[in-house]
Parts: C-alpha cells; structure tokens; sequence
C-alpha cells in the first residue's frame, strides 16, 4: 500500500482485487471508531425520538407512559395551532433567505471590486456571525424597545411613526427574521465572495473583448457560473433556518400568542413546556420529514452534485 507494490510473503506482486479489498478493510478499520461514536449519538436519540413519538407519555406521569401507535401524528394534524406553525416555518424561511441571499450578493460583489472601502470594510461584515446567538438576541431586543429602543428614535428622527416590533402579532415574525438574516447574512457573504473569486479573470477578460456590460458579465456570466455554489448555500441556510430555535424563543418565546411560533418553537414548548414527550417527539420527526423534504426539492431544483 501507499504507492508501493504490494508483495505476498513469496516476493510475488498480490492480486489487484486483494490490494483493493485490503485498502477498503484499512480505510474502515480507521473510520470504525468514529462512525462507531456519530452513531451512538446521533442514531440512539433518534430511534428513542421515534419510539416516543408512539406513546403517551405525560413526563410528571412517566408510570403512566403507554402505547397508542398514530394518535399523536393524527392529533397534530387536527391541531391548527400546528398547521399554522407549519405555515409559518414557511413564511419565516421565505423572509430570511431572501434577505440573506440579497445582500449576501450584493455585498459580496462590492467586496471583489477594486473599492478600498469595501476592501476596508471586509472584516466589519463577519461580526454578526462571531457574535453569540443569545448576545445577539439580548442586544435586537432592547434595540426592539418601543420607548427605549434606538430602532424607533431613528424612525422618529426620520418624522416616520414608531413600530411595536417584537411585540405586535403582527411585525414579531418579520422582526425576528430581520434579526435572524442579520446574523447569517455574512455566511452567505464569504460563500459568494468565495465564488465570484473562482471565477477565472480570462473568461471576465474575454467578455470585456467582446463589448459585454458589467449587468450583462452578472447576469450571464458570473451567476450561471455561480450557480451550483449559490443553491448550495441556500439550501445550508434553509435548513439552518427551519431549525432556528433560539433567537425566536429568547426574542418572543413564539410570541405575542402564538404569532411567531414556528415549527422548532411549537416542538420545543409541547415537550419541555406542557411536558408532553410524545406529543411533543411527534411534532419533531415531522419537523425532520418536513426539512428533508425541503431540502431535496432545492437539491433537485438546483441541479446540485457534491461529488463534482
């Protein structure tokens, strides 16, 4: 093995499937502990999760726990309050990925110019996502303050009426998305600046040559070339996004009511708020089909291929 000729005890060269086969032992041999470990963690909760999900299991009552196999899945789907928290994922995904893909582009195409500005300011956009998740949340909430917050004396400066943020039904959703994009919009910065980098200066060259604009180099060149890299950054932040659950329960504990509640906060609330396990375990492997199901569509939509 490694590169050299592999010899029997009698000096004769080994087969070559037998090389084959001994490397593929080897690499396994080496891989065994690790995956031995990632499965421990990871597959046992799972299976537990699952197990759950078929029983009542009231926690203060854990004697009382037994089998009642789909009740649990067919309640959440009669619970609107679930329905509605399944919309709302939705909506809340929609709001960030957008933010973030919009000025996660733009500012990574202001970073490749020859700007000392933004050459200056590249470091200034990578402190949201150094920030710790319950700073950051501590931080926009009193910004959010409706007497005390700086975000209402600027729209006062700004002769524009003050907004209750966080703590309308209404603006709460949208307010926590705002905060959300902020902290994982410098993701998509170094993952765009990143591609628009790999982009060889021939093919930028070759289009000035032939009288192409700077829109029309964006839109027909640097995009389409971009474009495995920046599906897979999105479908990393979607499904990033579908889980968040801190800043939204630090920020307004699915609140006011239950107007910015999603999928993660609803699960979370069911088991360790009401104490209902099963309930609860129910709501979060239908949160996972949910995500996966996602995921694969934009895998699919976004011709996306790992191995190449």
């Amino acid at each position: 093995m490694d590169g050299r000729v592999h010899m029997n005890i009698r000096g004769k060269r080994a087969p070559r499937g037998l090389q084959e086969r001994e490397i593929a032992k080897f690499r396994w041999m080496m891989l065994a502990p690790g995956l031995i470990v990632l499965l421990s963690i990871n597959l046992l909760p799972i299976a537990d999760t699952i197990l759950t999900s078929f029983h009542d299991f009231y926690l203060p009552r854990p004697q009382q726990k037994h089998f009642i196999g789909l009740a649990n899945y067919m309640n959440l789907f009669k619970d609107s309050r679930f329905i509605e928290s399944i919309w709302r994922t939705v909506k809340f995904v929609l709001i960030v990925i957008t933010i973030e893909v919009i000025f996660g582009f733009t500012i990574a195409i202001f970073l490749t110019s020859k700007l000392k500005t933004m050459q200056a300011l590249r470091g200034l956009f990578l402190v949201p996502i150094i920030l710790t998740p319950i700073a950051t949340a501590f931080m926009w909430r009193i910004m959010f303050s409706p007497t005390l917050g700086i975000l209402n004396y600027f729209l006062e400066v700004l002769r524009l009426p003050p907004q209750t943020w966080i703590y309308s039904e209404e603006q709460a959703l949208a307010s926590v998305a705002i905060v959300l994009a902020w902290c994982k919009t410098p993701f998509m910065i170094m993952v765009f600046y990143t591609g628009l980098l790999s982009i060889s200066e021939d093919v930028i060259e070759a289009s000035l040559i032939d009288g192409a604009s700077a829109w029309q180099q964006l839109w027909r060149i640097k995009l389409p070339l971009i474009r495995p890299v920046f599906f897979v950054a999105i479908l990393f932040q979607t499904v990033d996004t579908c889980k968040e659950f801190d800043l939204t329960f630090i920020l307004t504990r699915g609140g006011p009511g239950s107007s910015s509640e999603t999928l993660s906060v609803f699960t979370y609330l069911h088991s360790f708020g009401f104490l209902r396990m099963g309930y609860g375990s129910a709501a979060a492997i239908v949160m996972s089909v949910f995500i996966t199901i996602l995921a694969y569509t934009l895998f699919r939509a976004g011709g996306i291929d790992f191995e190449n």
